[in-house]
């Protein structure tokens, strides 16, 4: 499945803060149009000391008045996507340092900030949604007889590959916190010990590479002196009421989303996980 991409984000793709709200930490979140990224937007907009950006294909489908920043990315589309969510990341850093200038003598107003605390890899693809002309293409990835590498590694990419990517861009331009949190949103399909149904290569196979990631990721912030309070962990959000998992789930998106700001919210909670694939209710979900 390949699509146009969106215009790449810049400048201008930025929202100018809102002086007037006191915030202290950041999150980033992609995929912030629908479903659960939506939830966690709503979430960590109604709860205080928050200022949220959030990504989409479409910026346009963003819910612009809750968020601080809204950016275009499209995890389908070549890295210059990414690099340019960093750059429009950074330009609006630096527009946030200008402001905090000409606010000094305002000691009441507290800027938000464009340092990401918390960065929630939130936006995946499922290959059972694609509902074009492609006639064949979920099967291509869920029958070894019709195994396609190109579409199994579409999903890998999106779904593993992209968003591991964008994290070592975000690390590289010093735009994570001293004590960042990385949250990887996965899925039980993901999990190795406990897979009992055949095929599944495409969604089911990206999964399990992006737990493979996030745990590689929790182990190298762990052995970095310099950051030390960093952490990472995978997430299980369990069956949800979406379009992806239809009306009849155990959930809704705005109960795991509520459950994402309690453990965010938890001083200390999260980096006593790091590594771990955890559900929504907190026990540990086998890799």
């Amino acid at each position: 499945m390949s699509s146009a991409p969106d215009a790449p984000p810049d400048a201008s793709t930025v929202l100018a803060p809102n002086n007037n709200i006191n915030v202290n930490k950041t999150v980033l979140i992609t995929g912030g149009n629908r479903g659960l990224g939506l939830a966690l937007v709503q979430a960590f907009a109604t709860t205080p000391g928050w200022s949220v950006m959030a990504t989409a294909r479409n910026v346009d489908t963003l819910p612009k008045e809750l968020l601080f920043g809204s950016f275009a990315l499209d995890l389908n589309h070549n890295t210059s996507h990414l690099d340019n969510l960093v750059h429009g990341l950074l330009a609006q850093q630096q527009q946030q340092q200008q402001q905090q200038q000409q606010q000094q003598d305002n000691s009441a107003t507290l800027t938000p900030t464009t340092t990401i605390d918390v960065l929630i890899h939130n936006a995946g693809f499922n290959p059972k949604d694609v509902k074009d002309n492609n006639s064949g293409y979920f099967e291509s990835t869920f029958y070894a007889k019709q195994f396609s590498a190109q579409n199994v590694a579409e999903s890998c990419r999106i779904n593993a590959l992209h968003p591991m990517e964008l994290t070592g861009k975000l690390l590289a331009a010093n735009l994570l916190s001293d004590s960042a949190i990385v949250i990887g949103v996965s899925s039980w399909l993901g999990s190795i010990t406990t897979k009992d149904f055949a095929g599944h290569y495409g969604y089911a196979g990206s999964k399990a590479l992006f737990n493979m990631c996030l745990k590689g990721l929790a182990l190298e912030m762990e052995a970095d002196p310099d950051h030390p309070k960093r952490c990472c962990i995978a997430l299980n959000p369990g069956w949800m009421a979406t379009d992806m998992g239809g009306p009849n789930a155990e959930r809704t998106p705005d109960q795991v989303a509520k459950a994402v700001v309690d453990m965010v919210s938890e001083e200390g909670y999260l980096k006593s996980q790091n590594g771990k694939f955890l559900n929504v209710d907190r026990t540990e979900h086998e890799w």
